[in-house]
């Protein structure tokens, strides 16, 4: 394998100088403007590392989701398990070495995360329905408010461009498929219409290495169904005025693992948008969101049931002389959360001109409302009653936000541009109340207080041309993260494994700058960036001991007093520990990103990028026992992606590429003063597209070619069973009509 790795090192340094910031972004010859930046700068003029994924990237990639289509993006890290093979909970979106809800996703400008978790929908985001992604590196709370600490992800919508349908069929590996119709109504030369259908199966690959299965009992992969129905209108009245309004309902059904477990959500939802011109140098634009969600989570789990002893030895118990044929199945937990967003902003641009290029002043305005109700069951203690009741808990609150942007656009010089934006953030927590209820009816907890907090985030960025092709660029920028229902309201699980939220927790903040230049050419691309952030108050979990001196108040309001050794309300001696938020360590990221296009010949195109991080702890609080200045776990830090895409006709289209992950840590916490860690993997992907004709269009895909067994979680040093296998080789056939 350190051979191998070598190798894939070895061929990615001879491509060195094909490494730039932009070279992954649309067709050379094609100006696109990132709606991002809120003031529609074209990707060559943005003072921030940015990267823009067109229609022909997204028709050549292998991937068959997005979230795998962006694993390829540098500064991004993503694992290699598809997001319809992991619990929705846990998917989460990261750039440059930042973990949870750190980078804001978007749909055509508006939030696209699920309101509690803060996870990002993606069986919302059927790759046939996209026309573009903007990849927007940096803070960039200073225009867009809460979680766009380490960047922003913005993704387009197709547009209506006539009455044109489109129709496309896959099939592959692990009982995949994947049907997706569009149709453009054109009602006249002031009104069009878009309606997108797609239904994505996927029957799943086994997350667990199969020397470690015994250990889970029945344990199955997970079956996934997606379904998406979008209707869009657009209109244009009069050459002035503008917008579209677009609705969707949104299915997900997983089946995960074990016969109880299951995840179901629908969602529908709405955006509209309206522009107005006002002048020739002026303009003022309206949005409007709204989504409600409806969340019936059911986990499961199972056990090898004993005659006598421990009747239901858990997969960190269980041995193989336990091995028998009579498994019990059972609830483990069963949620039941409704949750709803109602959004709005309203922006105001202006082009002042004489040096003044740009002027864009806006507010926003977002409500969150969440109901969680979860019930929780213990290890059968009979093997025909496996329904083991332990406790429930039921949270409950409110989060509005309101902010005011300003941004603004000066060239001193021809060569010169700066950018300066500010925005202040207020929120409040309102109408929270969070209790549990043990199995003999005992409630604790109750209402919480009421909370407000506010942050204001400026940024400055530059850009200097030093010619037509090679340019420097540099921001300094603060952003935020404020906490949400899962770390605000939702107690969850039993006995040792009980987590209670923390109400009282603050925003994560973050002081960041970076440094980047650029040469753009018609046959080379290059560009770096390097890359600093400094992030307080992070928002973690830490351990409860009942044997501690310094008790948080919340911990014993859910889970009473210290009895025996144990909380007597959470499990009684048994438990003797628990988990509890907090915002008490801070933390380091920086790094370098190199990407770029190098064109050969008319007929190849080379693509590649490499990404170098390092992200630490640089402070903890007492009751922390990660270690500090040590790399975090699951964050590799050297990640490589060399591509090459041949085009030899109009007709035929091939790409090739090899992904490289660096060495990583897996276990900081097990062992003091140890870090465990495991080696690097090249994993090879291939695609091709051909035209039959004009109207039809075959492609075809594999995803780690050669079958390398591989994984980037983190998990116990000792508990290799609990290591999670990123996507096996898996073939993908498939057809696109039009007409």
């Amino acid at each position: 394998m350190k051979s191998r790795t070598l190798n894939a090192l070895a061929v990615l340094s001879l491509a060195a100088p094909t490494l730039a910031q932009r070279a992954a972004a649309v067709e050379a010859s094609e100006v696109v403007l990132v709606a991002a930046s809120r003031s529609q700068t074209s990707v060559a003029d943005m003072p921030l590392n940015t990267t823009v994924l067109g229609r022909v990237q997204i028709d050549s990639a292998p991937a068959q989701s997005l979230d795998q289509l962006l694993r390829g993006v540098a500064g991004l890290n993503f694992t290699g398990v598809p997001a319809a093979q992991s619990d929705p909970t846990g998917q989460q979106t990261r750039m440059r070495g930042m973990g949870n809800a750190k980078v804001l996703v978007l749909l055509d400008g508006v939030p696209i995360h699920d309101p509690f978790y803060l996870t990002t929908q993606w069986f919302k985001l059927p790759l046939s329905n996209i026309e573009r992604v903007e990849v927007v590196r940096g803070g960039i709370s200073s225009l867009w408010g809460n979680m766009a600490t380490a960047g922003v992800v913005n993704i387009v919508s197709r547009r209506a461009a006539d009455d044109a349908a489109e129709f496309s069929a896959s099939l592959g590996s692990y009982g995949s498929s994947n049907l997706a119709v569009s149709k453009n109504f054109a009602a006249s030369a002031a009104l069009s219409f878009n309606l997108a259908i797609d239904r994505f199966h996927a029957a799943g690959y086994q997350t667990t290495a199969a020397a470690y299965l015994w250990r889970f009992p029945a344990k199955q992969p997970v079956d996934a169904k997606n379904s998406n129905v979008q209707l869009t209108a657009y209109f244009q009245p009069a050459p002035e005025l503008k917008g579209q309004l677009r609705l969707g309902y949104h299915l997900q059904d997983q089946e995960i693992s074990y016969r109880y477990g299951r995840n179901l959500q629908d969602s529908p939802d709405l955006s509209a948008s309206l522009s107005k011109q006002l002048d020739h140098r002026s303009s003022v634009t309206a949005n409007a969101w709204a989504q409600n969600v409806k969340f019936e989570k059911y986990n499961g789990a199972s056990c090898y049931w004993q005659a006598t002893g421990t009747r239901c030895p858990t997969s960190t118990t269980v041995t193989s002389d336990n091995i028998n044929g009579d498994i019990v199945q059972y609830y483990s937990q069963y949620g039941s959360q409704r949750y709803s967003e109602r959004g709005g902003a309203l922006t105001y641009s202006i082009t002042p001109g004489g040096g003044w290029n740009g002027f864009q002043v806006g507010v926003d305005h977002r409500q969150l409302r969440a109901d969680d109700l979860e019930y929780f069951y213990s290890a059968p203690a009979v093997a025909n009653a496996p329904q083991n009741f332990n406790s429930s808990t039921h949270g409950v609150g409110e989060q509005r936000f309101d902010g005011l942007f300003a941004q603004t656009k000066l060239s001193p010089s021809d060569e010169l541009e700066l950018s300066l934006s500010a925005r202040y953030d207020a929120w409040r927590n309102s109408g929270r109340n969070n209790t549990r209820t043990t199995a003999a009816g005992l409630v604790t907890g109750g209402a919480l207080a009421e909370t407000t907090a506010s942050a204001f985030d400026p940024s400055l960025a530059a850009r200097y041309e030093l010619g037509a092709r090679w340019s420097l660029r540099a921001a300094a920028y603060k952003a935020f993260r404020a906490p949400g229902f899962n770390n605000l309201t939702r107690t969850f699980g039993t006995g040792s494994a009980t987590t209670i939220a923390n109400p009282d927790l603050g925003p994560e903040n973050l002081k960041g700058w970076e440094l980047g230049t650029d040469h753009r050419g018609d046959v080379l691309s290059l560009g770096a960036t390097y890359f600093h952030y400094d992030l307080q108050n992070m928002i973690a979990t830490y351990t409860v001991k009942a044997a501690s001196a310094n008790i948080p108040a919340q911990v014993t309001t859910i889970c009473g007093a210290v009895v025996a050794g144990g909380f007597s309300n959470c499990g009684g001696a048994t438990t003797t520990s628990v988990s509890f938020y907090t915002n008490d360590q801070d933390g380091q990221a920086h790094g370098l990103e190199l990407s770029g296009r190098w064109r050969l010949r008319d007929t190849l195109t080379v693509d590649a990028n490499l990404t170098r991080t390092e992200t630490y702890l640089t402070r903890r609080g007492a009751v922390v026992t990660d270690p500090l200045g040590v790399q975090l776990a699951a964050v590799p830090r050297d990640v490589a992606t060399l591509g090459a895409t041949w085009k030899p006709d109009n007709k035929l289209r091939a790409y090739a590429e090899l992904r490289y992950i660096g060495p990583m840590a897996i276990d900081t916490t097990s062992v003091v003063g140890t870090s465990f860690g495991q080696g690097g993997v090249s994993v090879f992907n291939l695609s091709t597209n051909y035209a039959w004709d004009q109207r039809s269009e075959l492609f075809a895909s594999a995803v780690n070619l050669l079958d390398k067994q591989y994984s980037e979680n983190s998990y116990k040093y000792n508990q290799a069973y609990n290591r999670i296998l990123s996507q096996p080789r898996a073939i993908t056939l498939g057809v696109k009509l039009r007409f």
